[in-house]
């Protein structure tokens, strides 16, 4: 469920994402989600991350993050920081799973990590989730991420609105 869609531009790195929240059959969403709380989406400790999936496991990052974050910008880095933080995950809970995908901005770059160990360098664009095709044909054709997880929500039905939007300025050399 759910969409996160990232871009890289030469001076800004850009996310959003949807703010669906479900509990069994039911959408949750209209009625408790007004687009404010850190969702799907945050921003913390010099890192933009977004991620599709268990909120149990997006809570359990959101609490890593904010005192752990890769030791470089790398492929390498990100993939050791994964492997910390679902050891950390497993050592609070022992019934604690992988089951989420990320993507996350540090420094200038942008990184996915899908099926827990896959780490690749996003050059461009990138999207993850339930509207992930729409998003990223969205983005294809030159859309905002915004416009993106906007295109998503309308055309599926495990996306919904409110969108959240984090922009971060880089360095235009970068």
């Amino acid at each position: 469920m759910s969409v996160v869609a990232a871009r890289r531009y030469d001076d800004r790195l850009v996310f959003a994402s949807d703010s669906i929240r479900v509990a069994g059959y039911v959408k949750q969403t209209q009625q408790r989600v007004v687009g404010d709380e850190q969702g799907k989406l945050f921003e913390t400790n010099g890192l933009i991350i977004g991620s599709v999936g268990y909120i149990m496991e997006l809570s359990f990052m959101q609490m890593f993050a904010r005192n752990h974050k890769p030791s470089a910008p790398t492929i390498e880095a990100v993939l050791e920081f994964m492997v910390e933080f679902y050891s950390w995950a497993k050592s609070k809970d022992d019934s604690f799973g992988k089951h989420n995908n990320y993507l996350i901005g540090i420094d200038n770059l942008i990184f996915q990590v899908s099926d827990s160990y896959l780490v690749e360098k996003i050059h461009k664009f990138s999207a993850i989730g339930a509207g992930e095709d729409f998003a990223l044909t969205a983005m294809y054709l030159d859309k905002t991420p915004e416009e993106a997880v906007a295109i998503a929500n309308e055309l599926c039905i495990y996306c919904a609105a409110p969108i959240q939007v984090i922009t971060k300025a880089i360095a235009s050399n970068s």
